[in-house]
């Protein structure tokens, strides 16, 4: 699938947009916190990361600062 890969997006470019799909700054999506809108924009971000990116979890939680599972859980 990796549609976004294939238009030259990255994980950087998939922030922008999930940011800009939530009205929020790239920033405080990869951040750490558990207000109810990062967070959806976060699983947003992990899941177009993963499935769109082909990015592996252990590589999406070492960037997001999560535990491996815990990036699954948000995927």
């Amino acid at each position: 699938k990796q549609e976004l890969k294939n238009k030259g997006y990255d994980i950087k470019k998939v922030a922008e947009r999930v940011a800009m799909i939530y009205g929020m700054d790239s920033r405080d999506i990869m951040s750490k916190g558990r207000q109810q809108q990062r967070v959806v924009a976060g699983s947003l971000l992990c899941y177009w990361s993963v499935r769109e990116l082909g990015m592996s979890l252990s590589e999406l939680a070492g960037l997001l600062g999560m535990s491996p599972p815990g990036a699954g859980y948000a995927v």
